[in-house]
């Protein structure tokens, strides 16, 4: 190879990786695909030094192949007896051999592997859409040159594999690799889509965010609205069921234009829940497809299964009788504290619903706030931001196969992935709300 032309490769190559061979490790999700996206557009007919294609373009990827009690990094059985693994290598100017691979896992090319002290060693297969690697020590994954985990658009099921491998390789190594989407558009020229969502490890963040709305008792927003547009959480508990969708309102509550939620903040003394699973909604200034509005709140359990119009069950709101200050409340129900009126939802009288529970308990241990009912079947437009189970239940039971079948459910019906919590009231450590990945319905 001439100097120009090895030149023009090394700057190539180098113009894709955007970074240094010390940052490889740093790199994010969206970071990953721009750079994959770039190797598989390069088609140099060498690589820098005069090396193989496969050192610095293209992709190289294996499905994850082995039974579902090995680990993806495992070595095939066809590799062992050989001494190489075979690999397919993905470019834009070369067919691939399955196109219809539901999921697995890409390497890093062989100059960044090298220069992060993980280098792999391979030859050009027995076509040019393959690579024969040399096998690695499958007993220390994290010396194996692992860039991420993809799963097909196209293959139904595949997401839920790649969470398996991402899962399992956190198991094994304390890392998280990202799962990127397979998805060819021959417009763009491009093979990888990164989402979010798809991330199993994105149930620290929910946890983190619902904490930091927990923890916050401000009684207004800073615009001025009530409270729960930004904080405190709202959760309903749902039965154990595969005869219906837990997301979806009861005829009570189409009846009634109003389901029962409780809202969950340190200063609203919910102490226990009404059964042991159920969903967390987003907060209401959340943008979404179908709000879940906020109709009236009442600071105890109000019985409200059954009535016409579950914000008038006892006698109407209460700011039409008179009663906006905690002690006008108690002078009214203070002795039956389950007969209040319903506070309705601008910031003084939200507030009011909060204010009259402290230091006042009751024999069921949770307020109970009217959300107006939404339409059924349409879970991909709801707000829902989590499942979760408890132990602090009225109803008990095992809450964790009931919310693993709802995440499950959700899945099945939306191809959206979404985390199950476990919630705590009274947690010492103030992570009232906690993401375990083992504890996900995979």
């Amino acid at each position: 190879m001439g100097i120009r032309k090895v030149m023009v490769a090394c700057l190539a190559w180098c113009s894709l990786s955007l970074l240094t061979l010390q940052e490889a490790l740093a790199l994010t999700g969206p970071d990953i695909v721009q750079v994959l996206n770039a190797r598989f557009r390069l088609t140099e007919a060498a690589c820098p030094g005069g090396t193989a294609v496969y050192f610095c373009s293209g992709v190289l990827s294996r499905r994850s192949q082995n039974p579902a009690n090995v680990p993806f990094w495992m070595l095939s059985a066809e590799a062992v007896a050989s001494g190489v693994e075979r690999f397919d290598y993905w470019r834009l100017d070369r067919e691939p051999t399955d196109a219809m691979v539901p999921n697995g896992f890409v390497l890093t090319d062989t100059f960044t592997a090298i220069g992060i002290g993980k280098s792999l060693e391979g030859n050009p297969g027995a076509t040019d859409a393959q690579v024969l690697v040399k096998n690695w020590d499958d007993a220390a994954p994290l010396r194996i040159p692992l860039q991420a985990l993809f799963y097909n658009l196209a293959v139904s099921g595949s997401l839920r594999a790649a969470q398996k491998d991402q899962l399992v390789y956190f198991q094994s190594t304390g890392e998280w690799l990202p799962i990127l989407r397979l998805q060819r558009d021959e417009a763009q020229q491009s093979l990888f889509g990164f989402n979010q969502t798809d991330q199993l490890y994105v149930g620290y963040q929910v946890a983190a965010r619902l904490n930091a709305r927990f923890a916050d008792t401000s009684p207004t927003c800073r615009d001025g609205r009530a409270a729960f547009y930004c904080n405190g959480v709202l959760i309903r508990t749902t039965d154990q069921s595969t005869a219906f969708h837990s997301w979806n309102p009861s005829p009570g509550s189409v009846r009634g234009n109003g389901a029962s939620f409780s809202y969950l903040r340190a200063d609203a003394g919910v102490s226990r829940f009404y059964k042991s699973q159920g969903f967390v909604i987003r907060e209401q200034a959340a943008p979404v497809g179908n709000p879940m509005s906020l109709r009236c709140a009442y600071p105890y359990d109000a019985g409200t299964g059954g009535s016409a119009d579950v914000c008038r069950t006892h006698g109407g709101l209460c700011s039409e009788l008179g009663v906006n200050s905690v002690d006008a409340w108690v002078a009214r129900y203070g002795g039956r504290v389950n007969g209040s009126c319903a506070f309705n939802v601008d910031p003084q009288q939200f507030q009011l619903s909060i204010d009259v529970r402290k230091n006042r308990g009751d024999v069921y241990g949770w307020n109970e706030f009217m959300v107006a009912a939404w339409p059924q079947d349409n879970p991909v437009q709801l707000p829902i931001e989590a499942f979760f189970y408890n132990v602090q239940a009225l109803v008990p039971s095992n809450g964790l196969p009931g919310a693993q079948y709802d995440q499950k459910d959700y899945f099945q019906v939306t191809g959206r992935s979404i985390p199950i919590l476990r919630i705590t009231l009274g947690a010492a450590t103030g992570q009232v709300f906690v993401f375990n990945p083992l504890e996900q319905g995979l």
